[in-house]
């Protein structure tokens, strides 16, 4: 274990520091993703590195951090594509932009307020139905607000600095009052990236260190403050504990996302069922194919084995552990689920994607590929923290050991989890 913990440490640590010394590499993809590592992942591999959890799976899901975080930056050295770089250098006209904006944030408005419409027995964390088609639809307003604000930058226009004030009420109200992690980082990265990319304005050193270091402690304390924030979102504030609930992290009862990794790998390496690729295109049939208009049998019949794998499901046939509702596998675990260890080359895939979008942006007619850059950093992000479980839901787990069990797999005993 210590041969891939101090590593990984090492590793973050490096990026973290060329961030520091030169602030603006916080805009390119492996610094990003290296704080999303050391803000995310670190704290919960410390945990599980302090508390031995896990045995010869914690060994792996370490190893997994380290390649992780590697194909991140070695997927970015390569130069980017000519033919890509050309198809997104095209001139755009800032007023008819600036419609389009408008168009999105109307859009994510009624669908957003269509999605508040229906019962509260409709809404849970395995959304499926119209409310899947609403929440696609209302997310618009976040493509729509970063549209606004960059166009109010680059005309100084009274109208579209007003319509970005409109847009930017719904991740407001997301933040404040949800304590939607994503949208937050979303919004603040439009704000951030657009001073960026029009005003060659970059964070302060300070700013870069307290966003990493904010949200190490922050995160886990956002589901206290989502218990309360809907109802008073200054005294759910008030109320919040942000160092007790960062030192919960090293409890060995925790629950943790990247507990959850291990899980899922040594879930994945006892059966040998890998899905190689076939849990991605299932999960593209299911958030994009809608059942409503094409029939479930059809949709189903797209999928590959006929059905998406409820990872909360495989993880409790294989080892009898429920994943705890409202957390998540990380892409650690999804890609390693998929793939093997081969499953780090996705973040290397992801790198050379970012090196491309990265250097069209820097072109002189680059606002397309600005803007997909800024609305899919956040995307990148996802794809390490998050990949839900199939959206179980179960009590919240209180204790587990990990035992020696006969391996199903190789005929060889092997240390796997069992409840206490």
């Amino acid at each position: 274990m210590f041969l891939y913990f101090i590593p990984f440490v090492v590793a973050c640590v490096l990026l973290f520091t060329a961030t520091v010394v030169r602030p603006r590499l916080i805009y390119e993809f492996p610094y990003f993703m290296a704080g999303t590592f050391i803000a995310f992942i670190l704290p919960q591999a410390y945990a599980l590195y302090k508390n031995a959890w896990g045995g010869v799976y914690l060994e792996s899901t370490l190893l997994m951090c380290c390649l992780c975080l590697a194909a991140c930056w070695f997927g970015y050295l390569p130069r980017a594509h000519t033919g890509f770089l050309q198809k997104l250098n095209v001139p755009v006209s800032t007023s008819r932009f600036l419609h389009g904006g408008i168009v999105l944030v109307l859009v994510g408005y009624y669908f957003t307020y269509k999605f508040g419409t229906l019962p509260e027995d409709d809404i849970t964390s395995s959304l499926t139905g119209i409310g899947t088609i609403y929440l696609f639809f209302g997310g618009l307003a976040y493509p729509g607000f970063a549209i606004c604000f960059y166009c109010a930058l680059k005309t100084r226009s009274v109208f579209a600095w007003a319509m970005s004030a409109v847009a930017a009420w719904i991740p407001f109200q997301a933040a404040i009052f949800y304590g939607r992690r994503e949208p937050t980082a979303l919004f603040l990265i439009s704000l951030a990236m657009s001073l960026f990319f029009l005003r060659e304005k970059q964070a302060p050193r300070f700013v870069v260190i307290g966003a990493v270091l904010g949200a190490m402690f922050i995160i886990p304390a956002v589901g206290e403050y989502r218990k309360t924030a809907a109802q008073d979102p200054i005294e759910a504030w008030k109320q919040l504990d942000v160092v007790q609930q960062f030192n919960e992290y090293f409890d060995v009862n925790a629950v943790s996302e990247v507990k959850n990794a291990a899980v899922l790998i040594a879930a994945t390496r006892e059966s040998g069922a890998y899905q190689w690729g076939a849990g991605y295109w299932n999960r593209l049939v299911f958030r994009f194919v809608p059942a409503q208009f094409l029939g479930e049998s059809f949709k189903n019949s797209l999928m590959i084995g006929g059905e998406q794998r409820d990872l909360g499901d495989f993880i409790e046939d294989e080892l009898g552990y429920r994943i705890p509702p409202g957390s998540t596998v990380t892409g650690l675990g999804d890609s390693f689920n998929q793939f093997d260890y081969f499953g780090c080359l996705l973040f290397a895939a992801m790198a050379y994607l970012f090196k491309n979008l990265w250097a069209a942006a820097k072109q002189p007619n680059g606002t397309v590929a600005q803007i997909l850059y800024i609305q899919t950093t956040t995307s990148a992000m996802r794809a390490l923290t998050h990949d839900r479980a199939g959206g179980t839901l179960c009590p919240r787990t209180t204790g587990y050991d990990w035992q020696t069990r006969h391996s199903k797999s190789a005929g060889r005993n092997t240390r796997v989890i069992t409840p206490l």
